[in-house]
This record gives structure tokens, C-alpha cells and sequence, in this order.
């Protein structure tokens, strides 16, 4: 159940209304987000959210994820590849950065060539390229890319890679390029300030904007944001809860709802001696959640139940495997069997951003004390399981995270932290990570597409965590706003428009 406001979220709000109030502007499209990036405008540092919801205003890469999924254009025109290790992608013609740069082959090359330099391998981006041996401009508008081994879904990994002016970005170095940055959008940047953003139309866009200034606001706090739009202080709000649909609606405004192609989980710690270790476990863990209530009761019925750790509409997804049913009776056989015919006491480790999220968590938890299965949560802030992914010690024997596939939407991209391919692995099945491998260096689609499948099917019938549901935004639009888009979650910035 979501919690009062406190005082602090109280003067969040009045802040936040007041001053978008004062400073809202005619044709000044408002935005009221979780958080700024943390890289501020360096697209190459944070390719999550709610970074993505900025990035395609300002920047964009060769190729892009449309509404049904399908990788399209953006600004490579076509793409093919001569053989197993070698692409080949024709650019657009006469387009510019904001700075007056051209956007050419070479520019593309610079940019993917920096990520695989050891300054750029520290960024999120090269995560993209970690297949990627070398770019170079065969002429002015063809790019070749080569692969260290074969990678059929090169073409959907530089969806992630946005490409940046390669003699501005040499010159001025991320730092300054992060405040004062230049890129193809529709938009460029006219302040950057901590928490704040103003950008207005770029002139040399190719797909020009339809409104003068686009204003960004961080405001952390969910009811803030949903308060600023219902006070017609921003136009639009960013992930809101789904028990705030009724409110956003009753107010005028209109909801849409932004799919993450991610899957919501509390992964299991499995490297760790405990109960978790025993399959019989995993599974009967699963049939004791009661899904379905938790998606209609507290989510209002917006997202799926997942079945696997896979979002529909991904490559590979495999609509034969179906939720775990809830079967508490099935739930404690399976601990009897396993040898905890009363249960046993276990510590989860939560980092809920929200009270919503929160709520879900303690209903896992009900659900799991009901076979007998006593849960600790043991909260800790995001960076606390930030730095236990990468090495930290766990509080917990799980916790709670997703599976993502974007850009690219390969369920397989989750697989390098979900797996003994991570450093520091929480859970590591050798045959999931080998056979991951093997799909890496599958170029057939469709021979990669069944290795994909069988890891996702193997990972249904072997949980390796409590599967959860589809992660799905909640954004909150003001009327004003006559025109939104927002495929899988990319704003198209170039199409947005006010009312007179």
C-alpha cells in the first residue's frame, strides 16, 4: 500500500510545481523524471533508465528498435554482411551534428573505435561492442565493422551506440563533452546543471523537432512528479506507480504504458551454501508466489506474470512456456522432498524504488511464509546492490533484480551477469554459460534462435530466481501533449507536439 506523503515529499512537490511553474515557457515541452543521468550528457556512460528517456532526443545510433520490435533504420539507411565477421552498413546522406560536423562513415568508425580503446571499454556502451575488432570508413558513407568471431546481432547491438562528433568529442574529452554536448537529434542542449536540463530544437536536424524546448526536472520522489502533472507544473511525468492511474486519469491526463523488455525477478544466490542450492527448492518457491493476485491486486493488472527470463517480443521468446501456477500444496512437497518439511529461514536483500515495488515484496514474502519459508528483507539503497554485483558481499541469499535484452532485445545480453560469464558470479551453471557462448557464435538466426530457447526453457524448468513479471513504465501525459511516441521505451522526440 503506498504511504502517505512526509513533509520532505510535501516540499519536494511545491518546490518542484513552483518552479517549473515559473519558468514554463510557450511551446516548452516539461519533463519530470526520476533522475538526470549520472554520466550528466555523456550517452556512452548509462545506457538504462531513465537515461534512454533523454538520449534519443539528443543523440542517435545507426539503427533503432520500432514498434513491433523489428530493428529498422536510423542513420544507417541498410546494413548487410559479406561474411561471418565482416558488416557493412550505407549512412544518410547530408546530415550533420549540432556542433556543424558531419555525420559520415568516419565519424561512425571514431566513435566505435574510441569504445574499444581502454578509455572506452570503462564506459556502459562498449558492453555493445564486446564482439566488435575494428570500424573503419571504406568511403564516405559506408561503414565496415569487423567482429572478432561471428555475431549475428551486430546490427541490434549498435542500436545501443550512439554516435557523437568524432573532432568535438577529441578536442573538449568526455568531461566537457558531458556538459556541453553535440549530437544528430532533434534537440541539443542549452543548460545542463545538476537535476536540471533546457534543450532547444537543433537547427541541423535531419528530423527536425516540432516544439521549441524540451525542460527536465529530477524529482525522486513518485509523488512529486505525479503531483507536478496534475498541477500542469510539467506535461509529462515518468514512471509513476501503477495505483497512480486512477489519479492521473481523474485529473484529464491520459497514461501510457512503456515496456522495458525486461523481466522482474528475485535472483537466487546459489554460490553460497544454503537451501537455495537444491532445484526442489528453486521450483517449490515459485509455485508458492501467487502471481496472478500480485499483478491484479497491486499492479493493477498492467504487467504479465513472467514465465521465463525473457519479455515477449524478444529474440527467441518462447510463448509454449507458460507462469509457474500457484500450487502451495506442490510447494510444500517439494520442501519435504528437498528435506524442509517445516521450512527454513532465509535473508533477501531489497532495493525497492518504490513503495509499490516495496509492496510486491512483502506480499512474495506473505506468500512464501505460508509452505513455511520465514524471509528476512533486509533493505539496502540501490547502490548497496550495485556494489554487491560487482564483487561486494550479499546481505541476502537473493535479491531483487531484472533481466534486460535492450537494445538489442536478446534475452541473452542478461546472461553475462546471470551466469559464470560475470566476474563475480551470484549463480553459475556452466552448461547456461557455454551454451550462451555457442549462441554468440551462432551467425544462423534461426539456428541461434533454438540454443536461446533451450537455455530459456532449461531456466523455466530450473528457476533461477522467483520469477516475477514484465517490467512496464507508467507514464503520466498531460493533454497538451497531442503527439507521443515511444516504442519499447524511445521517446521520438522529432514527432512530439503541443496543443495551441
Amino acid at each position: 500500500m503506498r504511504q502517505p506523503p512526509n513533509i520532505l515529499t510535501l516540499l519536494t512537490t511545491i518546490f518542484l510545481t513552483g518552479m517549473l511553474a515559473l519558468n514554463a515557457q510557450a511551446d516548452t515541452l516539461r519533463m519530470a523524471l526520476r533522475s538526470m543521468p549520472p554520466g550528466n550528457a555523456n550517452p556512452h556512460t548509462s545506457g538504462g533508465w531513465p537515461p534512454l528517456l533523454i538520449w534519443p532526443a539528443l543523440f542517435e545510433p545507426l539503427t533503432a528498435i520500432g514498434e513491433d520490435g523489428a530493428l529498422g533504420p536510423l542513420l544507417a539507411t541498410s546494413w548487410h554482411h559479406e561474411n561471418e565477421t565482416t558488416w557493412i552498413f550505407e549512412l544518410r546522406d547530408n546530415i550533420l551534428f549540432s556542433n556543424g560536423e558531419p555525420l559520415n562513415a568516419a565519424a561512425a568508425a571514431a566513435t566505435i573505435n574510441y569504445l574499444l580503446s581502454d578509455e572506452g571499454r570503462t564506459f556502459s556502451a562498449y558492453r555493445e561492442l564486446r564482439t566488435v575488432a575494428s570500424a573503419s570508413a571504406r568511403n564516405r558513407l559506408t561503414l565496415e565493422v569487423k567482429t572478432t568471431q561471428p555475431d549475428s546481432m551486430i546490427p541490434g547491438r549498435l542500436a545501443g551506440v550512439r554516435i557523437l562528433p568524432p573532432q568535438y568529442f577529441a578536442d573538449v574529452g568526455p568531461g566537457t563533452f558531458a556538459l556541453e554536448p553535440h549530437g544528430t537529434g532533434p534537440f541539443m542542449v542549452e543548460r545542463w546543471k545538476t537535476g536540471r536540463a533546457s534543450l532547444i530544437k537543433n537547427p541541423n536536424a535531419w528530423r527536425p523537432a516540432q516544439v521549441d524546448r524540451i525542460e527536465y526536472t529530477a524529482a525522486p520522489d513518485s509523488t512529486a512528479r505525479i503531483q507536478a502533472l496534475i498541477s500542469d507544473a510539467v506535461d509529462i511525468a515518468f514512471d509513476l506507480g501503477a495505483t497512480d492511474i486512477f489519479q492521473v486519469e481523474r485529473a484529464g491526463a491520459r497514461v501510457d504504458y512503456r515496456t522495458r523488455a525486461s523481466v522482474q525477478m528475485w535472483q537466487f544466490v546459489t554460490e553460497q551454501e544454503s537451501p537455495l542450492n537444491d532445484k526442489r527448492v528453486r521450483k517449490a518457491l515459485n509455485y508458492a508466489v501467487n502471481i496472478d493476485v500480485i499483478v491484479e491486486a497491486l499492479l493493477q493488472g498492467i504487467m504479465y506474470p513472467a514465465s521465463q527470463v525473457a519479455a515477449h517480443g524478444t529474440f527467441g521468446f518462447d510463448d509454449t512456456l507458460a507462469p509457474y501456477p500457484y500450487d502451495p500444496a506442490k510447494a510444500r512437497a517439494l520442501l519435504t522432498e528437498a528435506g524442509y518439511p517445516d521450512g527454513f529461514s532465509i535473508p533477501f536483500q531489497v532495493a525497492a524504488s518504490s513503495a509499490e515495488e516495496e509492496s510486491v515484496y512483502i506480499q512474495v514474502a506473505q506468500d512464501l511464509k505460508h509452505v513455511g519459508v520465514d524471509v528476512e528483507l533486509i533493505r539496502v539503497p540501490f547502490t548497496k546492490q550495485v556494489q554487491s554485483v560487482y564483487g561486494a558481499p550479499w546481505d541476502g541469499l537473493a535479491f531483487n533484480m531484472n533481466y534486460g535484452s535492450l537494445p538489442s532485445l536478446d534475452p541473452l545480453a542478461s546472461m553475462r551477469y546471470h551466469s559464470c560469464l560475470w566476474p563475480w558470479p551470484w549463480i553459475c551453471r556452466q552448461g547456461i554459460a557455454d551454451r550462451t557462448l555457442a549462441a554468440d557464435r551462432e551467425f544462423n538466426p534461426d539456428a541461434r534462435r533454438q540454443i536461446v530457447r533451450s537455455i530459456l526453457r532449461d531456466l523455466h524448468d530450473d528457476p533461477p530466481g522467483i520469477y516475477l513479471y514484465e517490467n512496464v513504465h507508467v507514464d503520466g501525459i498531460s493533454n497538451t501533449v497531442t503527439t507521443y511516441e515511444a516504442p519499447y521505451g524511445f521517446i521520438q522526440y522529432h514527432t512530439l507536439e503541443l496543443s495551441d
